[in-house]
């Protein structure tokens, strides 16, 4: 049967984009929690604002790296070093909405497993088909370029997160 390496093939490259996604949602959580929190807090008061930013600002990088092939040389370089930065900070500001989406979640736990949860739900949605990987999955990117933009973190005034507090040893239950 010559399709069944078709459908395994899709199969992979969904299983690998699910990862990808999830992957870089949890690691800007982990590494950028303040910045993550401030993108989080843009999704829950403005998200149609981030949305329209990111399209009017990511839309022409995206464009514009499309069109790769018609820029004269040394200018193509620029214009796929500007792509693929505009696609990490769309990734980072889209930690944000995942951040949002597990809050809801598991609303006690701490950040990088609000943003795991949030994270699996998240691209669970964008990898869908026809819907999430033509359609939702590039809305997603550019509204998170756009909370990144709104947030500003290089500037951010979210408070710091509270330290991780080792457990005392009457909170630990004995093992017998």
């Amino acid at each position: 049967m010559p399709y069944t390496g078709i459908v395994l093939s899709i199969v992979a490259i969904h299983a690998a984009l699910f990862l990808i996604l999830l992957g870089h949602w949890v690691a800007a959580a982990g590494m950028f929690p303040k910045a993550t929190r401030a993108f989080a807090e843009i999704y829950e008061q403005r998200p149609i604002r981030a949305t329209l930013v990111g399209i009017f600002t990511y839309g022409p990088l995206l464009l514009l790296f499309l069109q790769n092939a018609k820029i004269p040389g040394g200018l193509r370089f620029l214009a796929v070093a500007a792509a693929f930065f505009a696609l990490l900070l769309a990734l980072i500001g889209s930690a944000g909405l995942a951040l949002r989406i597990g809050r809801n979640l598991s609303a006690g736990s701490d950040t990088w497993q609000q943003a795991l949860r949030g994270g699996v739900m998240l691209a669970l949605v964008l990898i869908t088909p026809v819907l999430g990987s033509l359609f939702l999955l590039h809305i997603g990117l550019a509204s998170g370029f756009g909370a990144f933009l709104l947030a500003r973190p290089w500037r951010s005034n979210v408070p710091p997160l509270p330290a991780n507090v080792p457990a005392t040893p009457e909170a630990v239950p004995a093992l017998s």
